[in-house]
């Protein structure tokens, strides 16, 4: 999710424009005032012939994660008459809704959300519903309100991922106080996560006395974990919910010589990968965010050209070691780099 992710906070990104296997990729963000800005203008891929549909994809903010899932998409529209239009939110939600309106404004022919509040989401689903505007989305909390208004989903089951999580920990670790960094609260995933850790866990000794979001920042997730351990000197156990807030706690603990904490994340980047396997990091519940934004692409793209998608589509996850690493990246890559450059981000 390998340098540090910054969220942007309101300053727009660079607008890029390239062309790579028929697609033509063009980006956005949110201007100072919160609102969409426009990317440069992007031309006709090549394909079928005629003008170049428009893609839109919407992240809820931009850290290696979703540049992994931008990537995932650009992958799975590939060799089509496409052109992609990134906007992102900043983790905000008003923001993102005002980001789908604007997608669904310019004439998007599909939306691809990463989603960051089910609210905001819901909101712009349903606008692309009555514009008959397929929607794909990258994460699937689980069965919901937004079901009814999106063409397909990319299905991690958040709460297996808690229970992998909480039966590794059971396995391989001593019983002891847990900290527990969340992601952003509102979206389902963290919760969900939390229900599948908790039920696990439950009797088994563990006890989780520290539960904050991170709100998917190094710095933010850091700050939890330096007021846990502060406030439970005896916690060794530390849980952090998105690799981009686990590498900033990786690195918080070898700076400060901390080895007798177990630490376990989620997902995975590039710098994650360096530290699986040392004191600092023992494990993740491993997912490819590339995989859902592969798999959002594909339902998009299937529905925009006339097909029925499949509406729950199963993310792979498992608990990741150094161990079994190699193995699990050979059948599941973190990212498509080759569209890295084309998109700007």
């Amino acid at each position: 999710m390998a340098k540090d992710p910054v969220l942007l906070s309101r300053r727009s990104l660079l607008g890029g424009l390239g062309a790579l296997g028929g697609i033509a990729l063009a980006t956005a963000a949110c201007g100072s005032g919160g609102g969409t800005g426009t990317g440069a203008a992007a031309g006709s891929g090549s394909g079928s012939g005629g003008a170049a549909k428009t893609i839109g994809l919407s992240l809820n903010g931009v850290v290696d994660y979703t540049k992994y899932v931008a990537e995932g998409v650009a992958m799975g529209l590939d060799g089509g008459n496409y052109q992609i239009k990134v906007v992102q939110a900043n983790f905000d939600g008003p923001t993102e809704l005002r980001n789908i309106e604007s997608l669904l404004s310019q004439g998007a022919a599909g939306v691809v959300i990463n989603p960051n509040t089910i609210e905001t989401t819901l909101n712009g689903v349903r606008e692309a519903k009555s514009s008959d505007v397929p929607v794909g989305l990258a994460l699937w909390a689980g069965p919901g309100p937004l079901d009814p208004y999106v063409s397909g989903v990319a299905d991690l089951d958040s709460v297996k991922g808690g229970t992998l999580v909480g039966d590794w920990l059971k396995a391989n670790v001593t019983p002891g106080k847990v900290i527990v960094v969340q992601g952003v609260v509102g979206q389902g995933f963290s919760e969900r996560i939390d229900e599948g850790l908790d039920a696990s866990l439950k009797g088994s000794g563990f006890e989780v006395v520290v539960r904050e979001q991170g709100m998917f920042d190094r710095n933010t997730a850091v700050g939890v974990v330096e007021r846990g351990l502060q406030a439970h000197p005896d916690a060794k156990i530390v849980v952090s919910y998105a690799a981009t807030m686990g590498d900033g706690i990786a690195a918080y603990l070898k700076q400060n010589n901390i080895t007798d904490v177990t630490h376990v994340t989620s997902d995975a980047d590039e710098e994650m990968l360096t530290w699986l396997g040392t004191p600092f990091l023992r494990a993740s519940r491993f997912y490819s965010a590339a995989e859902t934004g592969l798999i959002a692409a594909k339902i998009v793209r299937t529905a925009v050209e006339g097909g029925s998608p499949q509406f729950q589509n199963t993310v792979f996850q498992d608990i990741m070691t150094a161990e079994n690493k190699d193995a699990i990246l050979a059948q599941h890559p973190i990212r498509y780099p080759q569209f890295a450059s084309k998109l700007a981000l």
